[in-house]
């Protein structure tokens, strides 16, 4: 599909993102943990140039690239990542939303990870 949608649409077409991050998806859940990020980094790319700064599809994209930089152990990273992502969803939604609530609890699980359980 996602050759597909590069030869129809181009490079830069929401088709191609929502590709890349099902790809990613599908990276992470075999373990392919560096694939999984380059995707994912892709997808964003392509999400800030399709949608803009300030969008669903890049907030989804930055948590997915901080589910990955978790994974490598790169924590700070991470962080910078879903705190983007907090901060995107809840301009987009407020504050009582599904998707500010998962990255909350994406950036719990990165905190007890690190043993930071008291933040």
């Amino acid at each position: 599909a996602l050759r597909i949608f590069r030869v129809v649409h181009g490079e830069s077409h929401g088709n191609v993102a929502a590709a890349l991050g099902n790809l990613g998806g599908i990276y992470q859940q075999q373990g392919k943990v560096e694939e999984a990020l380059a995707t994912h980094k892709q997808e964003l790319r392509i999400a800030r140039r399709v949608h803009g700064n300030e969008s669903k599809e890049v907030a989804d994209a930055l948590n997915s690239v901080a589910l990955c930089l978790k994974e490598q152990g790169l924590y700070d990273r991470a962080m910078e990542k879903y705190e983007e992502a907090h901060a995107m969803y809840r301009s987009l939604y407020g504050e009582d939303h599904e998707s500010v609530a998962m990255v909350l609890g994406n950036m719990a699980a990165l905190l007890k990870r690190q043993g930071k359980h008291a933040e």
